[in-house]
């Protein structure tokens, strides 16, 4: 094919994506035209309410799916953490870009406060513990795990693309709930937030952090703490099933982020989750195990593979071998976090 047509959304971090498409194509295929159409979806347009009242993680989603079922777009990018759990019938997944940063990422105004660790919560007498502290967070995940790492916090919904969550951070005050009364957004003048918690990728990807060094203070959460959505991170290529545009992007497909891609994507198959549960999961490759942890409403879990010799070798056969061991692990991560098994 001498044109590819590229389904986005129209945000600037939906754009940097699909660019980052564009020109992964262009040095696999020796140049090919490429064309981004923008799409605007039922996520894009509901901005007033969090995601789990809306729908499930298909309001980002099945526009891209009906223009490419009716020969609109030829592929579409998304934010592989936003798919839903079934595509729509002759759509497949055609390829991964290398994972981003996982990291979730704490942003605070500058000279704005920080939330007390739960386990540094002092004892000392005549110490008083902090007043309630706000996160701007509509995530279930981020809520649970906020609520565990940190003292006297609350989440608040908000909802609107990076800039529009940094500009309602910088320009909110949260005086009058810190005073005991409860107000609207528009009562207290804009936002009510203390702090709100974005996805690293995202922010690398727009150089927010660099851009904004001035006036916001950004503090990286480790994963091990705090896990990751599934897929967080990484950006996914939807196509027609047999189509000469599935077959063109299997040649920028990142083989060990597919890997990881397809475990988390079982560990949400097999716990039945959609963007309204507390659930993450983080599959990474380290020296030569495939790790996996694994949350769930309450509960957490962490597996580990034997070794091996990695996956993403050209004919050496691993490929299968090691995918099969990490949807064992999906398997089995899911049945231990729901109750249902033993370590």
């Amino acid at each position: 094919m001498n044109k590819i047509r590229i389904g986005t959304r129209g945000s600037r971090l939906a754009l940097k994506q699909a660019a980052l498409v564009q020109e992964a194509l262009r040095q696999a295929s020796d140049g090919i035209e490429t064309e981004l159409v923008v799409l605007h979806t039922q996520g894009d347009k509901v901005l007033d309410k969090p995601l789990a009242e809306i729908g499930d993680k298909g309001i980002f989603v099945s526009e891209f799916e009906r223009a490419l079922t009716e020969g609109e777009i030829d592929i579409a990018v998304h934010s592989a953490k936003d798919l839903p759990m079934s595509l729509a019938q002759g759509l497949v997944i055609a390829a991964v870009l290398s994972r981003g940063d996982v990291r979730d990422v704490l942003v605070i105004p500058k000279g704005g406060r920080l939330p007390w660790a739960v386990k540094e919560c002092p004892d000392e007498p005549g110490r008083m513990i902090q007043n309630t502290y706000v996160i701007g967070t509509g995530s279930r995940r981020r809520q649970k795990q906020a609520d565990w790492l940190w003292e006297n916090v609350i989440c608040e919904n908000i909802r609107g693309n990076v800039d529009t969550r940094l500009r309602k951070l910088k320009s909110g005050s949260v005086e009058a709930v810190r005073g005991g009364r409860e107000c609207g957004e528009a009562e207290c003048g804009g936002s009510i937030y203390d702090a709100v918690i974005l996805a690293k990728a995202g922010l690398d990807r727009l150089e927010i952090m660099s851009r904004y060094a001035e006036q916001f203070s950004f503090y990286p959460l480790a994963p091990e703490q705090f896990l990751p959505a599934a897929c967080q991170g990484i950006i996914a290529v939807e196509a027609a099933e047999g189509s000469p545009a599935a077959a063109l992007c299997r040649r920028i497909n990142d083989g060990s982020t597919e890997l990881c891609f397809l475990v988390e994507r079982e560990v949400l198959a097999q716990l039945a989750a959609d963007c309204s549960e507390a659930a993450a999961a983080w599959c990474r490759w380290e020296e030569g195990r495939l790790l996996l942890d694994v949350m769930y409403a309450e509960n957490r879990t962490a597996l580990s593979s034997d070794g091996g010799s990695g996956v993403g070798e050209t004919g050496t056969g691993q490929e299968d071998i090691w995918r099969q061991k990490g949807l064992g692990m999906a398997r089995k991560a899911a049945k231990l976090v729901k109750g249902q098994g033993k370590l």
